[in-house]
């Protein structure tokens, strides 16, 4: 059995995973904050780290997966001003949205989703910590980071804090001792949330919020930390930067992140007019299409997510599917983990390598004569496929909700009408008949008892 390995971006490298305690691995991902719908690019993360907690618990007896919810954010305030609704009722509609897409994306639930308003008093715990060992300071009502008292800021954006402040243009606020100081705490306006606080009423800051959340439920050192390769800096910089002046040691042992995905090679934004929000791309497709999409290209690297991509997913799981339904007893052989797959994402989770091995499989079962041979190789497809969130439906299932081209009824009509063409000699007619249900994806035989049908 091959060791699990991950790229951990703290020292650059790809290294063999070693838990903290085997009998208890623990990861923290990023969560989102609900303020708008996300788009396609945050649905990346939430399916290569489910990818993750997958492969985890199938090493390891328990895996505490901790996945935050962000509802106190400028953003969450400024949105809520602009739909003239009250910031309750926007977080929870955004989360609520949230809930739906992931389970229909098929990524399993987390240990645990704190949400960051329900931990104030963690958050306020570490920054009373961290004004107590003079890695912070109060100043007009802001608390702030003390960032040059910490020797290694850096150390896992690998920058240099004298390169940062000669490249900054943010204008240096009065209540900092310094340009690179990052506030913990803050004062609110009227209109903004508050709570009580020893430096009067005021909100946190974005960075110790996970900071609290991530040590509530995991400690003060865990296995693995998880996120956007946007989120590196200064949000990750800034924990990690956290729990080094609160706690005097090193936060996560492994700091995973997932690349950046484009839209027909360019970059989502605004003016480009091009941003896909999740919500309009799972109405479009099938939740399982969008996953196998996401999961096409090695989660390091850039994604680009075009129509003739999401084409061949849906291609690639219609053949995956079809072959499922050549081996339909495969669901009474013994479940057994495919070895395979478990290797393929143990190489630092190549889920290219693992859906080739699926195709791989698929192309066994259509060559194969023997059913008993197609029982097995269904089986290995399956569990297999398992591990990767995928092929979790029957397949008769998966190709009345995905290619909802033509209805039972309107097949069973054209086999009759083709079976009155072939009575009265018009071969021509009912050669059309079988290449027109072909194009539909639907494949015909004749027996000695008449005509089946089958998907492909």
């Amino acid at each position: 059995m091959k060791k699990l390995q991950l790229y951990n971006s703290l020292s650059n490298s790809l290294e063999d995973f070693i838990p903290l305690d085997a009998n208890n691995v623990r990861i923290y991902a990023c969560g989102p904050t609900v303020y708008a719908s996300p788009h396609v690019g945050n649905a990346r993360p939430l399916v290569i780290f489910d990818i993750l907690f997958r492969l985890l618990k199938e090493l390891y007896p328990k895996v505490t997966y901790v996945r935050n919810i962000t509802d106190v954010d400028d953003k969450i305030n400024t949105r809520a001003r602009e739909r003239k609704i009250s910031i309750g009722e926007l977080t929870e509609e955004v989360t609520r949205e949230f809930h739906k897409n992931t389970a229909l994306l098929g990524v399993l639930p987390v240990t645990h989703e704190p949400r960051a308003t329900a931990h104030i008093w963690e958050m306020l715990n570490i920054i009373q910590k961290l004004i107590s060992n003079d890695f912070a300071y109060e100043n007009q009502g802001h608390v702030l980071f003390r960032v040059r008292k910490l020797t290694n800021y850096g150390i896992l954006s690998k920058r240099n804090l004298d390169d940062m402040i000669a490249g900054s243009r943010v204008e240096i606020a009065p209540y900092k001792e310094d340009p690179m100081d990052f506030v913990l705490w803050k004062p609110s306006e009227e209109d903004t949330p508050a709570w009580d606080s020893p430096f009067g009423k005021g909100r946190p800051g974005w960075h110790i919020e996970c900071s609290a959340m991530s040590h509530k439920y995991l400690g003060e050192r865990f296995d693995i930390h998880a996120g956007g390769q946007d989120l590196m800096f200064p949000h990750h910089e800034n924990e990690l930067a956290q729990n080094f002046g609160a706690f005097g040691c090193l936060m996560a042992n492994y700091w995973i992140h997932n690349g950046m995905l484009l839209v027909n090679g360019q970059k989502m934004s605004k003016s480009l007019g091009n941003i896909i929000s999740l919500e309009d791309a799972l109405q479009q497709y099938d939740g399982e299409i969008v996953r196998y999409t996401l999961l096409s290209s090695h989660y390091q690297k850039t994604l680009d997510w075009t129509d003739q991509l999401i084409a061949q997913s849906k291609q690639s799981l219609n053949r995956l599917y079809g072959a499922l339904e050549l081996s339909k007893s495969c669901s009474e052989i013994p479940f057994r983990q495919n070895q395979q797959i478990v290797d393929a994402l143990c190489g630092n989770l190549n889920t290219p390598l693992a859906l080739h091995i699926l195709r791989e499989i698929a192309d066994a079962i259509y060559k194969s004569t023997s059913q008993s041979e197609i029982n097995e190789l269904g089986a290995q497809l399956k569990n297999g496929a398992a591990l990767l969130g995928l092929l979790y439906r029957k397949s008769e299932e998966w190709f009345r909700q995905e290619n909802k081209l033509i209805s039972e009824q309107e097949i069973g009509q054209l086999i009759a009408d083709r079976k009155k063409a072939k009575s009265e000699n018009n071969f021509q007619l009912a050669d059309k008949i079988r290449d027109e249900l072909l194009k539909k994806n639907i494949q015909i035989e004749d027996t000695t008892d008449g005509t089946t049908w089958r998907n492909v």
